[in-house]
């Protein structure tokens, strides 16, 4: 690990231990320093709890990055929205895996990546940051901080997500009883499962490989919404089941 690698994994982990937000310490010159940035800090915090992948449209490149160790929590949740430095919520379809695959070079091609995979679940995706003024932060560094990941939480599962037309879910975030978004569609990548078997494939041929219980988390049908300490929020594909948890 380069020097300069060490030190901004080094400051994350800080920012993580001390609750104080960092300001990046120097620029990214590539895509590769960013999942050293991200392998580095996971390694320092334990086994990853699976991985967060999103696709602005169909056809865009995901970006990927990992959900650390203790980062899935069973809805209802409950977090202190006093210590976090912001409280965003983002409704979203996730999956489990249900076998391994060992790292490898080869490709994992869509089908049996697809066949690693176990039920889908009802996800609400908890996100705060390590960064100082990340409004104004470079891309790659909200990247390798996770893309801001705080937390997933664990719905309802989904027994038969292959048979499901993902363009007309119905989905709705509610808070404090008030009705946020209810909306069909709204994932940019529109199929979860593109992002799901490009993450599967990533993280075999580049991240050590995909251990039976992780969970992948496929981008928001929300978009980012922020809410104040003492929110409550719920998330819902209708028909499918739901997801809670209060700050």
């Amino acid at each position: 690990m380069s020097q300069d690698i060490s030190h901004a994994v080094q400051t994350l982990l800080d920012a993580r231990r001390t609750g104080r937000q960092a300001t990046p310490p120097f620029a990214l010159k590539d895509r590769a320093a960013v999942y050293a940035i991200q392998d580095g800090v996971a390694a320092a915090t334990g086994p990853v709890a699976g991985w967060k992948v999103g696709a602005r449209t169909p056809t865009a490149e995901p970006n990927p990055a990992p959900l650390l160790a203790g980062a899935l929590v069973p809805s209802p949740a409950r977090f202190d929205g006093r210590a976090m430095h912001m409280i965003g919520v983002e409704v979203e379809i996730s999956f489990r895996i249900a076998r391994d695959i060992a790292a490898r070079a080869a490709p994992v091609e869509r089908e049996e990546a697809l066949a690693a995979v176990g039920d889908a679940f009802v996800g609400m995706e908890i996100v705060d940051t390590r960064l100082a003024d990340f409004k104004n932060a470079d891309p790659d560094w909200l990247l390798a901080d996770n893309q801001m990941n705080h937390a997933l939480v664990v719905g309802d599962a989904i027994g038969n997500w292959r048979a499901l037309d993902w363009p007309k879910l119905q989905v709705r975030l509610m808070v404090d009883g008030k009705t946020i978004a209810d909306q069909k569609g709204g994932l940019g990548a529109v199929d979860p499962v593109r992002p799901l078997a490009w993450m599967i494939d990533h993280a075999v041929r580049h991240r050590g490989g995909l251990r039976a219980g992780q969970a992948i988390t496929t981008g928001s049908w929300t978009g980012l919404l922020y809410f104040p300490p003492g929110s409550q929020a719920r998330g819902e594909f209708v028909g499918l089941g739901a997801v809670e948890a209060s700050f």
